[in-house]
């Protein structure tokens, strides 16, 4: 399957604020005299998780727009949802019960995301329509 521009386009904005959000939030671990080794691998890792988790939708969006037929694409949207929030609740399991890894670093990057599309709202990148966001500049769905 070729990756739709608009794809790659919104994946590289959610990889931008994610890394935007990880780095804030390994400054605000130093300065608080918690960062170590195992903040920043978790932070690392959660942000690319949850990256790979934004990827992973934007692909079952796009395999659904191809002309699936509803009731498949529906059963492909709901188990592209399931595999993608165990993925993530399997990774929080692990940060909990792996002593190296700080699980409140691990947790926050899945959240940048959300934040990122807000910001981009909040800035203009993006305005609300009926039925999520399109860019302001050109059209196409940006959010979940």
């Amino acid at each position: 399957m070729k990756i739709a521009p608009a794809v790659k386009k919104e994946t590289g904005h959610i990889a931008l604020g994610t890394a935007v959000g990880v780095a804030i939030m390994l400054v605000v671990f130093a300065v608080l005299g918690r960062f170590d080794a195992g903040v920043a691998v978790s932070g690392i890792l959660g942000g690319a998780l949850a990256v790979a988790n934004f990827f992973l939708l934007g692909l079952t969006v796009q395999k659904i727009a191809n002309g699936e037929p509803e009731d498949r694409a529906r059963k492909w949207m709901q188990f592209s949802y399931n595999m993608r929030m165990l993925l993530m609740v399997v990774w929080l399991i692990v940060a909990l019960a792996v002593p190296f890894f700080n699980w409140i670093a691990a947790l926050v990057p899945l959240l940048m995301p959300r934040l990122t599309i807000a910001v981009m709202q909040a800035t203009g990148m993006y305005h609300k329509e009926s039925g999520g966001t399109t860019p302001a500049t050109e059209g196409g769905n940006a959010e979940e």
